[in-house]
Protein backbone atom coordinates (compact mmCIF):
# COMPACT_ATOMS: atom_id res chain seq x y z
CA UNK A 1 0.00 0.00 0.00
CA UNK A 2 2.45 2.63 1.27
CA UNK A 3 5.30 0.64 1.57
CA UNK A 4 7.54 3.78 1.54
CA UNK A 5 6.09 7.15 2.76
CA UNK A 6 6.79 9.89 -0.13
CA UNK A 7 10.20 10.64 -1.29
CA UNK A 8 11.76 13.80 -0.91
CA UNK A 9 8.70 15.52 1.39
CA UNK A 10 10.13 18.67 2.34
CA UNK A 11 10.30 17.89 6.25
CA UNK A 12 11.46 14.23 5.40
CA UNK A 13 14.48 15.81 3.53
CA UNK A 14 16.62 13.08 1.33
CA UNK A 15 15.31 10.26 3.37
CA UNK A 16 12.80 7.64 3.31
CA UNK A 17 10.28 6.27 5.79
CA UNK A 18 8.46 3.10 5.72
CA UNK A 19 4.72 3.49 6.66
CA UNK A 20 4.45 0.19 8.14
CA UNK A 21 7.53 1.13 10.49
CA UNK A 22 5.90 4.61 10.71
CA UNK A 23 2.50 3.06 11.91
CA UNK A 24 4.39 0.33 14.15
CA UNK A 25 5.97 3.01 16.10
CA UNK A 26 2.69 5.15 16.04
CA UNK A 27 1.44 1.91 18.35
CA UNK A 28 4.29 1.22 20.39
CA UNK A 29 3.81 5.35 21.95
CA UNK A 30 0.72 4.08 22.90
CA UNK A 31 -0.93 7.33 20.49
CA UNK A 32 -4.76 7.98 19.67
CA UNK A 33 -6.34 9.73 17.36
CA UNK A 34 -7.76 11.95 17.91
CA UNK A 35 -5.73 13.71 19.92
CA UNK A 36 -6.97 13.74 23.79
CA UNK A 37 -7.12 17.69 25.37
CA UNK A 38 -4.03 17.24 27.42
CA UNK A 39 -2.33 16.66 23.87
CA UNK A 40 -2.73 19.93 23.28
CA UNK A 41 0.39 22.39 23.88
CA UNK A 42 -0.80 24.77 25.76
CA UNK A 43 -3.54 23.37 26.72
CA UNK A 44 -6.30 26.70 26.31
CA UNK A 45 -9.55 26.06 24.69
CA UNK A 46 -8.98 28.56 21.48
CA UNK A 47 -5.54 26.54 20.44
CA UNK A 48 -7.37 23.25 20.45
CA UNK A 49 -10.36 24.81 18.95
CA UNK A 50 -8.25 26.19 16.53
CA UNK A 51 -6.11 23.26 15.53
CA UNK A 52 -8.86 20.86 16.18
CA UNK A 53 -10.72 22.48 13.52
CA UNK A 54 -7.27 22.44 11.02
CA UNK A 55 -6.87 19.01 11.13
CA UNK A 56 -10.63 18.01 10.10
CA UNK A 57 -9.99 20.39 7.00
CA UNK A 58 -6.06 18.46 6.20
CA UNK A 59 -8.22 15.20 6.28
CA UNK A 60 -10.34 16.43 3.26
CA UNK A 61 -7.25 16.94 1.23
CA UNK A 62 -7.26 14.86 -1.78
CA UNK A 63 -3.21 15.17 -2.64
CA UNK A 64 -1.25 12.56 -0.20
CA UNK A 65 2.02 14.37 -0.30
CA UNK A 66 -0.36 18.03 0.72
CA UNK A 67 -1.84 16.38 3.18
CA UNK A 68 1.08 14.80 5.03
CA UNK A 69 2.75 18.06 4.80
CA UNK A 70 -0.35 19.26 6.33
CA UNK A 71 -0.35 17.16 8.96
CA UNK A 72 3.38 17.68 9.84
CA UNK A 73 3.02 21.43 10.31
CA UNK A 74 -0.10 21.31 12.17
CA UNK A 75 0.92 18.09 14.58
CA UNK A 76 4.33 19.74 15.48
CA UNK A 77 2.50 23.12 16.18
CA UNK A 78 -0.40 22.34 17.89
CA UNK A 79 0.54 18.83 19.59
CA UNK A 80 4.58 18.61 20.44
CA UNK A 81 6.39 22.17 20.03
CA UNK A 82 6.69 23.33 23.61
CA UNK A 83 5.48 27.29 24.24
CA UNK A 84 7.60 29.72 25.71
CA UNK A 85 4.94 32.35 26.41
CA UNK A 86 1.51 33.20 27.56
CA UNK A 87 0.64 34.09 24.05
CA UNK A 88 2.93 33.44 21.29
CA UNK A 89 3.57 36.93 19.98
CA UNK A 90 4.51 40.19 21.60
CA UNK A 91 5.42 43.54 20.29
CA UNK A 92 8.36 45.97 21.61
CA UNK A 93 10.79 48.49 20.48
CA UNK A 94 14.64 47.69 18.69
CA UNK A 95 17.78 49.28 19.40
CA UNK A 96 17.46 53.14 17.92
CA UNK A 97 21.24 52.64 16.45
CA UNK A 98 20.84 50.13 15.14
CA UNK A 99 17.65 50.63 13.48
CA UNK A 100 18.70 53.84 11.87
CA UNK A 101 22.16 51.98 11.02
CA UNK A 102 20.28 49.27 9.01
CA UNK A 103 17.55 52.19 7.60
CA UNK A 104 20.54 54.16 6.00
CA UNK A 105 21.46 51.02 4.34
CA UNK A 106 18.15 50.49 2.70
CA UNK A 107 17.28 53.58 1.76
CA UNK A 108 20.82 53.52 0.08
CA UNK A 109 20.02 50.09 -1.12
CA UNK A 110 16.42 51.02 -2.70
CA UNK A 111 17.81 54.55 -4.52
CA UNK A 112 20.61 53.19 -6.18
CA UNK A 113 20.78 51.67 -9.34
CA UNK A 114 23.97 49.61 -8.96
CA UNK A 115 22.84 48.22 -5.27
CA UNK A 116 23.39 44.59 -4.61
CA UNK A 117 20.13 42.92 -4.42
CA UNK A 118 18.87 38.98 -4.96
CA UNK A 119 17.10 36.54 -4.40
CA UNK A 120 17.59 33.92 -2.60
CA UNK A 121 19.51 31.00 -4.02
CA UNK A 122 20.22 33.65 -6.53
CA UNK A 123 24.06 35.79 -7.68
CA UNK A 124 25.05 38.44 -6.64
CA UNK A 125 24.48 41.10 -9.26
CA UNK A 126 21.63 44.06 -9.98
CA UNK A 127 18.73 41.41 -11.59
CA UNK A 128 15.87 43.27 -10.46
CA UNK A 129 14.42 44.12 -13.90
CA UNK A 130 14.67 39.89 -14.56
CA UNK A 131 11.88 38.88 -12.05
CA UNK A 132 8.49 39.56 -11.51
CA UNK A 133 7.85 42.58 -9.38
CA UNK A 134 6.45 41.04 -6.70
CA UNK A 135 9.07 38.70 -5.98
CA UNK A 136 11.31 39.63 -2.70
CA UNK A 137 14.91 41.16 -3.02
CA UNK A 138 17.83 41.64 -0.93
CA UNK A 139 19.63 44.48 -0.25
CA UNK A 140 22.88 43.60 1.58
CA UNK A 141 23.51 45.03 4.75
CA UNK A 142 27.59 44.18 4.71
CA UNK A 143 28.41 41.95 7.40
CA UNK A 144 25.92 43.36 9.90
CA UNK A 145 24.04 40.46 10.38
CA UNK A 146 26.01 39.05 13.67
CA UNK A 147 25.74 42.37 15.24
CA UNK A 148 21.72 42.01 14.87
CA UNK A 149 21.91 38.63 16.44
CA UNK A 150 23.71 40.02 19.11
CA UNK A 151 21.85 43.09 19.99
CA UNK A 152 18.44 41.64 19.92
CA UNK A 153 19.65 38.07 21.92
CA UNK A 154 18.66 40.10 25.35
CA UNK A 155 15.13 41.32 24.21
CA UNK A 156 14.44 37.51 23.37
CA UNK A 157 15.87 35.72 26.25
CA UNK A 158 14.08 38.24 28.32
CA UNK A 159 10.64 37.66 26.77
CA UNK A 160 11.08 33.45 25.77
CA UNK A 161 12.48 33.53 29.76
CA UNK A 162 15.31 31.14 28.11
CA UNK A 163 18.79 30.87 27.35
CA UNK A 164 18.70 31.29 23.62
CA UNK A 165 21.52 30.64 20.48
CA UNK A 166 21.29 32.58 17.45
CA UNK A 167 20.84 30.81 14.18
CA UNK A 168 20.66 33.12 11.98
CA UNK A 169 19.65 37.44 10.72
CA UNK A 170 17.89 37.24 7.53
CA UNK A 171 17.86 40.66 5.36
CA UNK A 172 16.80 43.00 4.24
CA UNK A 173 14.38 41.30 2.56
CA UNK A 174 12.40 43.92 -0.06
CA UNK A 175 9.33 43.06 -0.73
CA UNK A 176 7.68 44.80 -3.55
CA UNK A 177 4.16 45.51 -5.16
CA UNK A 178 1.55 42.49 -5.20
CA UNK A 179 3.66 40.49 -2.68
CA UNK A 180 2.28 38.66 -0.28
CA UNK A 181 3.03 35.30 2.27
CA UNK A 182 0.69 32.84 2.57
CA UNK A 183 0.37 31.28 6.27
CA UNK A 184 2.93 28.92 7.78
CA UNK A 185 5.69 28.06 10.65
CA UNK A 186 8.88 28.36 10.25
CA UNK A 187 11.70 25.66 10.47
CA UNK A 188 11.19 23.51 13.66
CA UNK A 189 14.57 22.62 14.09
CA UNK A 190 16.46 25.85 14.70
CA UNK A 191 13.52 28.92 14.53
CA UNK A 192 11.95 28.68 17.60
CA UNK A 193 11.95 32.06 19.59
CA UNK A 194 12.29 34.80 16.59
CA UNK A 195 11.34 38.23 15.77
CA UNK A 196 10.52 40.95 12.88
CA UNK A 197 12.27 43.97 13.22
CA UNK A 198 10.72 46.28 10.63
CA UNK A 199 13.05 49.01 8.85
CA UNK A 200 11.30 51.04 6.37
CA UNK A 201 8.46 50.95 3.89
CA UNK A 202 7.58 53.27 0.70
CA UNK A 203 5.82 55.55 2.42
CA UNK A 204 2.85 55.88 -0.37
CA UNK A 205 1.94 52.25 -0.09
CA UNK A 206 -0.84 51.19 2.06
CA UNK A 207 -0.45 49.66 5.44
CA UNK A 208 0.42 45.87 5.06
CA UNK A 209 -0.24 43.60 8.16
CA UNK A 210 1.64 40.72 9.54
CA UNK A 211 -1.20 38.09 10.89
CA UNK A 212 -0.26 36.03 13.74
CA UNK A 213 -2.31 33.05 15.75
CA UNK A 214 -1.89 33.45 19.45
CA UNK A 215 -2.07 30.65 21.84
CA UNK A 216 -5.49 31.54 22.69
CA UNK A 217 -6.76 30.69 19.47
CA UNK A 218 -6.95 34.00 18.35
CA UNK A 219 -6.26 36.07 15.11
CA UNK A 220 -4.15 39.52 14.69
CA UNK A 221 -3.11 41.49 12.29
CA UNK A 222 -0.14 43.59 13.43
CA UNK A 223 1.27 46.77 11.74
CA UNK A 224 5.01 47.46 12.58
CA UNK A 225 6.43 51.01 11.99
CA UNK A 226 10.34 51.35 11.80
CA UNK A 227 11.94 50.07 14.91
CA UNK A 228 8.70 47.94 15.31
CA UNK A 229 9.92 44.21 16.60
CA UNK A 230 7.68 41.67 16.79
CA UNK A 231 8.37 38.85 19.27
CA UNK A 232 7.21 35.95 17.98
CA UNK A 233 7.75 31.61 18.80
CA UNK A 234 7.73 31.40 15.03
CA UNK A 235 8.18 27.52 14.72
CA UNK A 236 4.67 27.09 17.09
CA UNK A 237 2.62 29.59 15.77
CA UNK A 238 1.21 30.03 11.71
CA UNK A 239 1.67 33.41 10.82
CA UNK A 240 2.15 35.19 7.10
CA UNK A 241 1.04 37.89 5.16
CA UNK A 242 -2.00 36.76 3.12
CA UNK A 243 -2.75 40.07 2.18
CA UNK A 244 -1.04 41.36 -0.91
CA UNK A 245 1.11 44.80 -0.38
CA UNK A 246 -0.22 47.72 -2.00
CA UNK A 247 3.03 49.61 -2.45
CA UNK A 248 6.69 49.71 -4.06
CA UNK A 249 8.92 48.43 -1.50
CA UNK A 250 8.45 47.12 2.51
CA UNK A 251 11.57 45.75 4.36
CA UNK A 252 12.21 44.21 7.56
CA UNK A 253 15.07 41.49 9.16
CA UNK A 254 14.38 38.72 10.57
CA UNK A 255 16.19 36.71 13.12
CA UNK A 256 16.43 33.54 14.31
CA UNK A 257 17.25 32.05 18.15
CA UNK A 258 17.00 28.14 19.83
CA UNK A 259 17.23 27.03 23.32
CA UNK A 260 20.73 26.56 24.55
CA UNK A 261 19.91 22.93 25.67
CA UNK A 262 18.02 22.59 22.49
CA UNK A 263 18.57 19.80 20.04
CA UNK A 264 17.48 20.63 16.92
CA UNK A 265 16.63 16.98 15.34
CA UNK A 266 14.75 15.90 18.54
CA UNK A 267 11.73 16.37 17.17
CA UNK A 268 11.40 15.17 13.63
CA UNK A 269 10.77 11.81 13.77
CA UNK A 270 8.41 12.20 16.98
CA UNK A 271 5.68 14.29 14.57
CA UNK A 272 6.21 11.83 12.10
CA UNK A 273 5.61 9.33 14.86
CA UNK A 274 2.11 11.31 15.68
CA UNK A 275 0.32 11.18 12.31
CA UNK A 276 -2.43 8.77 12.67
CA UNK A 277 -2.05 5.45 10.76
CA UNK A 278 -5.15 6.39 8.48
CA UNK A 279 -3.80 10.03 7.69
CA UNK A 280 -4.03 9.48 3.74
CA UNK A 281 -7.81 8.45 3.84
CA UNK A 282 -10.90 10.68 3.27
CA UNK A 283 -13.02 10.96 6.12
CA UNK A 284 -16.79 8.95 6.25
CA UNK A 285 -18.36 11.78 7.76
CA UNK A 286 -18.48 15.65 6.58
CA UNK A 287 -18.23 18.67 8.34
CA UNK A 288 -20.43 21.28 7.42
CA UNK A 289 -19.33 24.59 6.50
CA UNK A 290 -15.66 23.77 6.66
CA UNK A 291 -13.73 25.91 4.84
CA UNK A 292 -11.26 24.24 2.32
CA UNK A 293 -7.30 23.96 3.40
CA UNK A 294 -5.04 24.14 0.58
CA UNK A 295 -1.14 22.88 1.79
CA UNK A 296 1.61 23.50 -1.11
CA UNK A 297 4.55 22.49 1.00
CA UNK A 298 4.84 24.39 3.97
CA UNK A 299 2.20 26.71 3.22
CA UNK A 300 -0.93 27.14 4.22
CA UNK A 301 -4.27 28.88 2.37
CA UNK A 302 -8.14 28.94 2.37
CA UNK A 303 -8.96 29.95 -1.29
CA UNK A 304 -12.97 30.33 -0.49
CA UNK A 305 -11.81 33.37 1.95
CA UNK A 306 -11.24 36.65 1.10
CA UNK A 307 -7.29 36.96 1.36
CA UNK A 308 -7.15 32.98 1.02
CA UNK A 309 -7.62 33.22 4.96
CA UNK A 310 -11.08 32.82 6.49
CA UNK A 311 -9.98 33.82 10.02
CA UNK A 312 -9.23 37.36 8.77
CA UNK A 313 -13.05 38.07 8.98
CA UNK A 314 -12.48 38.93 12.65
CA UNK A 315 -9.20 39.45 14.28
CA UNK A 316 -7.68 41.99 16.63
CA UNK A 317 -5.82 45.05 14.99
CA UNK A 318 -2.34 46.24 16.46
CA UNK A 319 -0.21 49.55 15.99
CA UNK A 320 2.60 50.24 18.47
CA UNK A 321 1.15 51.92 21.25
CA UNK A 322 2.96 55.71 21.29
CA UNK A 323 3.49 55.29 24.98
CA UNK A 324 5.32 51.61 24.72
CA UNK A 325 9.09 52.62 25.38
CA UNK A 326 11.86 50.68 24.83
CA UNK A 327 12.25 47.70 27.36
CA UNK A 328 8.46 47.10 27.16
CA UNK A 329 6.56 44.67 25.71
CA UNK A 330 2.61 44.46 24.64
CA UNK A 331 0.85 41.34 23.50
CA UNK A 332 -2.34 39.89 23.35
CA UNK A 333 -3.95 41.10 26.93
CA UNK A 334 -3.32 44.70 25.79
CA UNK A 335 -1.03 45.33 29.04
CA UNK A 336 2.28 47.06 29.20
CA UNK A 337 4.64 45.30 30.88
CA UNK A 338 8.84 45.65 31.78
CA UNK A 339 10.91 43.29 29.27
CA UNK A 340 12.71 41.99 32.41
CA UNK A 341 14.24 38.41 32.77
CA UNK A 342 12.43 36.50 35.34
CA UNK A 343 15.24 34.86 36.78
CA UNK A 344 18.89 35.82 35.93
CA UNK A 345 19.56 32.05 37.14
CA UNK A 346 17.44 30.67 34.58
CA UNK A 347 19.45 32.35 32.31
Amino acid sequence: MLALLFLLLPHLSSSQLDENERIAEYHKRQHKWPPAEAEFTPQTPGWRNLHTRRFQQITRIEDGTAKYNGYMSTVHSALLAPNFTEYGWALTKGPSDLVELLLARLITGINREDTPVELPDADQGDIRDEYPEELPLMVSIYGLHQRVLDELLPIHEAWSNTKLIGNNAYGLRVYRNQSNLQMHIDESATHIISSIMHIGHDPDGEPWPLVIEDLHGNTHEVFLETGDVLLYESSKCFHGRPKRYNGKWYSSIFTHYYPADWNPKRNEMNVHYRIPPGWHLQPEEVVEDLDELIVTETSFKEPGCEHEWCALKKTTKWTMPQELQHGQIISSDGVIKPLVKESEDEL
